[in-house]
């Protein structure tokens, strides 16, 4: 790779984009490897990785990756979570470590965000047709009564010895899609550093982890997307810390002239009317990253920005107005000056 070209590779997320923008002055190429996963994609990208084995670490990675699907995936019908969703038993139900521990955080970011990240609504997902039927129309307000009566994660249980959880309520049914691509993020992470690759940028299905900064001291140089399409709306330098977009303009339908979000209220059981085109959150941990971004969407900036100062983290609202210029709320990293 060439010095000064604009990217590394691009890394298109399903509601934003992300792309390393940095050039690279080691004097190692950098290492790439890439694939599919959990029903999207991966890229890496390596700085100075010396006489690392790409093939023997590709072959690591994916099967950490089909290890964490098997555990975690709604659309594998014999994993464990799908196990779960099927069953009507409230007795514990065994599960791996990773799924007791992504299960654990999304309890804990459930209370953080006062219930707006809920990784039960699956029944309303699929009553306004954003799940794997994919039937988009508006539901009738008994079918979202029916729908919200087995949402909840205050009836989800976990416990982490032995890995386990539990439903109060037999329709329950949990969907881990707004957190396990961050957690698999962060356990690619770990891998490359098992193996002494300090250096690194992570991409899994759209969320994003730096590793240490390369070799000639510089940090990653990560780009957001305009939500207007095309351009680079900002670029922040992330060094050992995660970066996760959310957003609203690819995945909704339109319904009598209204647009109808797939951004759902936990609460109300229906789309939120307003949220911003997206949200980019940075933290240390990609899984929470990944997880604040979902509830900040349907937070909104004034409430999100004030969970974000609870938390200490960095955010961006971005929305556009009425004459189509873009609106940024920000705090942190993203409203330094550059």
């Amino acid at each position: 790779m060439h010095r000064l070209l604009l990217s590394l590779l691009t890394l298109i997320c399903a509601d934003c984009l992300l792309r390393p923008v940095s050039s690279f002055a080691a004097a190692d190429e950098p290492l790439r490897i890439s694939g599919k996963t959990m029903g999207s994609y991966y890229a890496i990208v390596i700085d100075s990785p010396g006489n690392a084995d790409a093939r023997q670490l590709q072959e690591e990675i994916e099967t950490r990756f089909a290890d964490i699907n098997r555990q975690m995936s709604t659309w594998d019908e014999s994993s464990e979570i799908s196990e779960f969703n099927n069953s009507a038993s409230t007795d514990w139900f065994a599960v791996g470590q990773d799924f007791a521990v992504v299960a654990q955080e999304a309890k804990r970011l459930h209370v953080l965000t006062e219930g707006t990240l809920d990784c039960t609504v699956a029944p309303l997902i699929d009553a306004w047709g954003f799940g794997v039927k994919a039937r988009r129309a508006i539901p009738s307000d008994q079918v979202i009564s029916k729908a919200l009566q087995n949402v909840g994660m205050q009836h989800l249980e976990v416990r982490t010895e032995p890995p386990s959880i539990r439903k109060a309520i037999p329709g329950l049914q949990l969907s881990l899609s707004s957190i396990a691509p961050g957690y698999a993020t962060d356990e690619v992470c770990r891998i490359l550093r098992s193996h002494s690759l300090m250096s690194h940028v992570v991409d899994v299905g759209g969320e994003n982890r730096a590793g240490d900064a390369k070799a000639n001291g510089d940090a990653w140089r990560l780009g957001v997307e305009s939500p207007l399409g095309g351009e680079l709306y900002k670029v922040v330098e992330l060094t050992d810390k995660a970066i996760a977009t959310s957003g609203d303009y690819r995945n909704f339908f339109m319904a009598d002239g209204k647009k109808y979000s797939h951004i759902l209220d936990p609460k109300t059981g229906r789309p939120v009317e307003h949220p911003p085109a997206c949200v980019s959150v940075i933290h240390h941990s990609c899984m929470t990253a990944d997880g604040l971004g979902t509830a900040m969407m349907v937070l909104g900036s004034e409430r999100g920005i004030a969970l974000a100062r609870r938390c200490e983290v960095d955010v961006m609202f971005l929305d556009v107005d009425s004459s189509g210029k873009i609106v940024e709320s920000s705090i942190g990293i993203f409203s330094d000056p550059e």
